[in-house]
């Protein structure tokens, strides 16, 4: 089993190559534009942020949440970040699109991650592993391999453009179930944000402050 499932990432990567270059790419972009970002940020502005995380941790030992009704929201802003990735691959003038998205997931965790460690120095490391990253290590892996899968059928597509004996239905359905599986691990991280990431903020809460 484990020998099959190796030659699958094998084959894949072999095939598809480009798209997993460019998707690492831009994410590696993005989160080093994201770093660059909390460089270039102004003293007020980043003055203003720091008071702003200083309350905020202050208060979130203290903060009841309700994970039942924040579940709803959460959930939608991933699934609706995979659907949007999914869709988009359908076209071959979205790949701009989800390359944005990936662009953009990794300015934020980068700007998040260093900002945090950049103003708090160990207790911004530890704010971190709280409140960023337990969701983050199962939804970024999801959204990356959401993006190269999209990108791939979107240059699929673009073979089939200029070849019609190009075959599109088999890869197309092992694309929607590949994206599927990957909305149930966007389910999974929406569950630890909800339910796991509240408790470790308010232990890093109760440590840190």
């Amino acid at each position: 089993m484990a020998h099959r499932y190796q030659g699958f990432w094998a084959n894949s990567l072999r095939q598809n190559w480009p798209a997993y270059f460019i998707v690492l790419i831009i994410f590696a972009l993005g989160f080093t534009a994201g770093i660059l970002g909390v460089q270039k940020l102004q003293v007020n502005e980043a003055q203003e942020l720091s008071l702003y995380l200083d309350r905020f941790m202050e208060q979130a030992a203290l903060i009841d949440t309700d994970p039942v009704g924040s579940f709803g929201s959460v959930l939608y802003n991933d699934l609706i970040v995979i659907a949007a990735v999914y869709l988009l691959g359908l076209t071959i003038i979205g790949i701009p699109i989800i390359l944005g998205l990936i662009f953009t997931r990794g300015f934020v965790l980068g700007f998040s991650i260093f900002f945090l460690g950049w103003e708090k120095n160990i207790q911004g490391i530890i704010l971190s592993c709280a409140a960023i990253l337990p969701q983050n290590i199962i939804f970024i892996p999801a959204l990356l391999l959401g993006g190269i899968a999209s990108l791939s059928f979107a240059l699929l597509l673009g073979r089939r453009f200029l070849n019609s004996k190009v075959l599109i239905w088999p890869s197309f359905i092992v694309y929607s179930i590949l994206m599927f599986l990957l909305a149930v691990l966007a389910f999974v991280a929406g569950l630890v944000e909800v339910y796991l990431t509240p408790f470790l903020v308010k232990l890093a809460a109760n440590f840190l402050f």
